[in-house]
């Protein structure tokens, strides 16, 4: 451990080397490590060695005593300081004990007051040490066991086992806002839970762990929580709005930085009581894993529909044709797969980008019915209503 290092500052030879003499530092741990014969020189020093204890004279040439200490105290807050004075000089004393000086000490010095007051001093510094020292582990603790914190609270949302007030509470101290995620996201590694990996565990571990990353690096980690819940997925409570850009970015990074697959489901939540987390988990955990049991012909439909849904022209004959398949069999495949229609899955891309253009820019209704595929502002807004229950312009407001 180092040694507490003591700056002595008078303008009076006699007075620096009787202080210095009069104690054994070592025994203290303490170590001298300049003397100052005047204010600003005290300054210099202070700063340069950082000390912890300061013993200045009020009487100083240049700078004066007391604006040497305010100038080291603006640097060292932490720095014990003690006063050397003469009686003439005690009412001049009085602005500095609004500095917080620890004590003074009366010209001459006396080398027994002068013995307990450093004893004093060593007390007080190791006390400090000893409080910065607990605090530190205990932030450090608190860090290492916030994502345990974090992880069980909203598994506990999810399950539905916390009544309103505390979720709440558990979300004001997460620094979260304290109303309903406006989408919920489950993200899937089916290689994961199916056991198809020839990792060890500790390696399957890591790779989970990088694709967390990269989904809190993509989505932000502002107004969003990623946590895993008990089957192994990622899980997003986000209160602000994931473009289906994000999406794409998301797992296309996880396919280059990591070369494996996963598969991604947002559930629009909207307004309601706290406890509709529940149903919104539930919900996009059974649409993420029908997307893991896709079939191939129907991920790369999906896939190319994401890609080109912004072309009005998008008929299900020109997808079919693209793959080399018969309407009627693409028809029947999405149906069975997704459980919806072609016309009902290019519409919920064309409105789920609608939706993020609507709340992010301020693009008209017009441009953005053009933006997202529609050749008709009317055929647009028909079918976002239905989508919806409200108008693009309603929604907008």
């Amino acid at each position: 451990m180092d040694k507490w290092k003591v700056l002595i500052a008078d303008d009076e030879f006699i007075i620096r080397d009787g202080i210095r003499s009069s104690v054994d530092w070592d025994k203290f741990d303490m170590e001298v490590v300049g003397e100052a014969e005047d204010g600003e020189e005290a300054i210099e020093l202070a700063l340069e060695h950082k000390v912890d204890i300061l013993l200045i004279d009020l009487n100083m040439p240049i700078v004066n005593g007391i604006n040497a200490m305010k100038e080291i105290t603006n640097h060292l807050p932490n720095c014990q300081m003690v006063i050397i004075t003469g009686y003439d000089d005690f009412r001049y004393a009085q602005e500095a004990i609004r500095l917080r000086v620890k004590d003074y000490l009366l010209k001459p010095v006396n080398p027994g007051k002068l013995q307990d007051l450093v004893l004093e001093l060593k007390g007080k510094l190791e006390s400090e040490r000893n409080q910065e020292s607990y605090l530190k582990q205990a932030a450090n603790q608190i860090q290492k066991n916030h994502a345990q914190l974090k992880e069980r609270f909203f598994q506990d949302w999810i399950k539905g086992k916390l009544a309103s007030t505390e979720i709440v509470e558990q979300l004001t101290f997460l620094n979260l806002p304290t109303t309903l995620p406006i989408q919920y996201l489950v993200v899937r590694w089916p290689e994961y839970h199916q056991n198809q990996t020839h990792m060890q565990e500790s390696d399957r571990q890591v790779f989970f762990f990088a694709i967390e990353n990269i989904v809190e690096e993509i989505l932000g980690s502002n107004n969003t929580a990623v946590f895993r819940d008990d089957s192994h997925l990622l899980n997003v409570c986000a209160w602000e709005r994931v473009t289906s850009e994000q999406l794409i970015k998301l797992t296309e990074a996880v396919q280059n930085y990591l070369n494996i697959n996963v598969f991604c489901h947002v559930e629009e939540i909207g307004n309601g009581e706290l406890s509709e987390l529940r149903k919104a988990y539930k919900l996009s955990k059974l649409q993420v894993d029908k997307q893991s049991k896709l079939s191939p012909v129907v991920k790369k439909v999906q896939s190319y529909i994401q890609d080109h849904y912004n072309d009005s022209s998008l008929t299900l004959g020109k997808v079919a044709d693209e793959f080399h398949v018969s309407m009627e069999y693409l028809s029947r495949i999405l149906k069975q797969e997704l459980g919806i229609s072609y016309v009902g899955l290019l519409t919920q891309m064309r409105i789920n980008k609608a939706i993020d253009l609507l709340k992010t820019t301020d693009m008209t209704i017009r441009e953005i019915a053009e933006e997202v595929g529609y050749d008709s502002q009317h055929y647009f807004s028909t079918a976002f209503k239905k989508t919806m229950g409200i108008s693009p312009k309603q929604f907008k407001k």
